[in-house]
């Protein structure tokens, strides 16, 4: 085993989970997505009573500065305090001059505290609304949507071609692979899609009867 951070992080995460787990197989289960000097972030699916569960751990070295842990709860628990997408804290927690954060996404964390995200009661004049006016604004968020995964794409491709090998993640692809594994991240995207994509198709066939 090269990453000397593996151990640490499945004996953290054995601590933060109560898990039974042996910490050596936890430890193969543990995937880096980014490492340097001081900082590093792990990816980690584990089997619960909820099904598969993805987990970001994000450990430091801190020694005598804290600036970048501070900063990394602040970020997480404004982002919980406003319900804006990306990770959950779980845990966190120091151990001498070593800390970790433990996430997950908002859908495992609501899992885990046995809470549900309650349904939203619209008006009449909302649903109006969202049926005028909601297509427009989808329609240009989906072509944004497209060139920003256009741009990312040729800026890794490019990477990849420069570097001939793997492309550790950065803490924001980390935090958006994260979003991406919750189930109910665009999981209202996708339905529209399909609905507004099935309708079409059946238009188009009707229009040539």
């Amino acid at each position: 085993m090269t990453d000397p951070w593996t151990l640490k992080i499945a004996d953290f995460l054995i601590q933060a989970l109560d898990l039974p787990d042996d910490r050596f197989e936890l430890a193969e289960a543990v995937v880096s997505l980014k490492r340097d000097e001081t900082t590093g972030t792990s990816v980690v699916e584990l089997q619960s009573s909820i099904g598969p569960t993805p987990f970001l751990v994000y450990h430091y070295q801190i020694g005598e500065s804290r600036e970048r842990l501070e900063a990394d709860l602040a970020t997480l628990e404004k982002a919980a305090k406003i319900d804006a997408p990306g990770p959950r804290i779980v845990a966190h927690a120091d151990a001498g001059d070593e800390a970790y954060i433990l996430a997950t996404t908002p859908t495992v964390q609501r899992a885990m505290a046995g809470t549900q995200k309650q349904p939203e009661i619209r008006s009449p004049m909302a649903l109006e609304r969202a049926r005028t006016r909601v297509p427009d604004r989808l329609g240009d968020k989906l072509r944004e949507a497209n060139k920003l995964a256009g741009d990312w794409l040729a800026a890794l491709e490019q990477e990849q071609a420069q570097t001939e090998g793997q492309i550790d993640l950065t803490d924001q692809e980390a935090a958006l692979a994260l979003f991406l594994l919750d189930e109910g991240s665009i999981q209202n995207l996708l339905r529209a899609l399909n609905v507004l994509m099935t309708a079409a198709r059946h238009s188009a066939a009707d229009s040539l009867m």
